[in-house]
Order: C-alpha cells, then structure tokens, then sequence
C-alpha cells in the first residue's frame, strides 16, 4: 500500500465531479481519482437494480464531468436518471460517460434471452466487481474517462490505474508469487483456469498468498445461495452452488421450491447459506435451523456492512466469511 501512497501524493490534484452509481465504482474512482468530488448514487445496503433519485442527486447527475456506471442492465433506472439530468456531455456515447463492465468477460449470458421474456439480464451476470480480476479492467475504463474529460492529467491517470493493478494482483496472489512470476502472467493462468495447475505442476502451491491463497479452502466447497448475484465470485474461487433459495430476482419462492433447497442441502452436504446483506433472510433462516447449515450474511458491495469501507475490504470480508 505504501507505494500506492507515495504515488497518490506525488502526482497532481486533480478535481472533477465524478457521479457513480454503486460504491465499489465510487471506491476505484477515489483511488484513479483522490481530488475529485464523488457522489455514490446507491448505498452498499440498498438493492441496485432499484434506485428513486432525489432531486438533490439528479442536480449532481446535471452538473457531473464524469458519470461511470455498471451496466449490464444492474441499473436500469440510469438511462432515465441521465436524460432527466439535462447534462448531454455524459450521456452514452459522449466523453463523460463511463460504461465500467466495457471489456469484462461476462458470466450466465442467456441464450435468445430479453427482458421481455423474463430475463432481467440478457447481457449476462452484471455483478462483475465480485472477481477481483475484473476491477483493474473497470479501473482502466475509469481513468480513460477521467483523461478524456481532464487530457492535461491523463497520464496520472493512466498510472494510477497500472498501480491500482499491481496492488489488486499482490492482493489476490500474494506479494511473493507476484515479485517472481509477475502479475500478468497469474492473471492469464487464472482466467484460462490452468492457474492451480500450473503451480501444482511447478511446486509452487504452497507460495500461493493473497485472496486465492486464504481462499484456497473454498474451491469445491458446496454452497446454497439466496440470489444469483455471486456467479464472478464463485467463478474465481471454485465454489460449488447447489441451488438458489430465489428462482427469478425479486420473485417469492414457493414452499415446493423451498423443500427442494431444504432436500438438496441434505444430501449435498451443503454446509452454508449465503444471503446478500441487503435482502431478507426470512427463507433462509428458516432453512438454516432446519437444515443444520449456517446462515452467513454477505455484504453485496462496499458499505454492505459498516466494516467494509473499501473495496479490499470487500473481498477480505467474503473470503473470510464464507471460509469459517
């Protein structure tokens, strides 16, 4: 962290109104962006695909350089929210608007799928901020962002974002694997799944640190979940879902659908239920005293509980968490 601070204070202040509509956005924007004035549009203990903006956010969205969101259809009240702003130079297209998913390989693209045929997300899982090798990509999107509205300082940007990288990768893998193989290099392995292969194959195993490391206890383990906002986190560490307490977002599950979780807890072995802190654990609660399984409440983004104020606490949180 250290050379990441000594990097922040040496470059110059840069101030810009940035609007974000999640917090791990406005999280990485601070770090690309420590001068500026952020507005968070969505609390980490409120639901994204619902947001009622105040006038007071709508006049931070009118008088914004910068507006970064999610996409992937998480927001779906943002195309709204920008044409009520009255602010053209953020809209879609324009060089103050920040698509942060642009370039992220997507998870649980339907086939044929449209919102008209019940599917809220047919660009596929839009909760990509859960791998965490998907944030230096964000990262990069955000300080081409911030160049394109402040060119005389888009360098610093630029290099922010190559620090926040580095940090994000020793994170994941560890100082030691990072400094010897070089974070490019795990990255590539990771997401063409050869990573615990390679090291196994090279006697490194045991070197592994970092999120993956301490992770390394997940991979296999079978889970249950409440909604299907988990597909990036359970891709990266290898966890075994064996069902969802919801069967369509927002939709109450039937007591038929609610036995069938409760028999495939049983006989999968499913030791843990995790429910995303910003919705109801009713159902699951009720499964955990049934089952014997333990329910484990998950913040969903930074804010999600008051000791995640930050996007690496984030994933220090769930790791952790589910790892008990």
């Amino acid at each position: 962290m250290m050379s990441l601070l000594v990097l922040l204070l040496s470059l110059p202040a840069l101030a810009q109104e940035v609007v974000c509509t999640l917090p791990w956005l406005g999280d990485v924007t601070r770090v690309l962006a420590p001068e500026a004035e952020i507005t968070v549009l969505v609390q980490g203990t409120e639901d994204p695909h619902h947001l009622s903006p105040t006038p007071a956010l709508t006049a931070k969205v009118g008088s914004a350089d910068l507006y970064v969101e999610n996409g992937l259809g998480l927001e779906p009240w943002s195309a709204a929210l920008l044409d009520g702003a009255g602010n053209p130079g953020i809209l879609p297209g324009q060089p103050g608007f920040v698509r942060a998913s642009q370039g992220v390989t997507r998870l649980e693209v339907p086939s044929g799928a449209t919102p008209a045929t019940g599917d809220l997300h047919p660009e596929g899982n839009p909760h990509i901020w859960l791998d965490p090798l998907n944030v230096p990509i964000v990262a990069d999107n955000i300080a081409a962002g911030l160049a394109r509205i402040d060119p005389e300082n888009g360098e610093a940007y630029v290099e922010r974002a190559k620090t926040f990288r580095h940090e994000v990768q020793v994170r994941t893998y560890g100082e030691e694997l990072v400094g010897s193989l070089g974070g490019d290099v795990l990255d590539g392995l990771a997401r063409g799944g050869k990573l615990y292969d390679f090291l196994e194959s090279k006697g490194l195993s045991d070197r592994l640190g970092g999120w993956l490391g301490e992770g390394a206890a997940l991979r296999g383990r079978s889970m249950v979940f409440h909604h299907r906002s988990w597909a990036y986190f359970i891709d990266r560490f290898g966890l075994r879902v064996v069902d969802y307490i919801e069967v369509r977002p927002g939709i109450a599950p039937s007591a038929a659908h609610l036995d069938g979780v409760k028999m495939t807890i049983q006989f999968s072995g499913a030791k843990v239920i995790g429910v995303t802190s910003c919705y109801d654990d009713q159902h699951a609660r009720v499964l955990a005293e049934e089952t014997g399984a333990t329910l484990v409440r998950l913040p969903g983004d930074v804010g999600g509980i008051p000791e995640v104020s930050d996007y690496y606490a984030l994933i220090d949180t769930l790791v952790a968490r589910l790892g008990e």
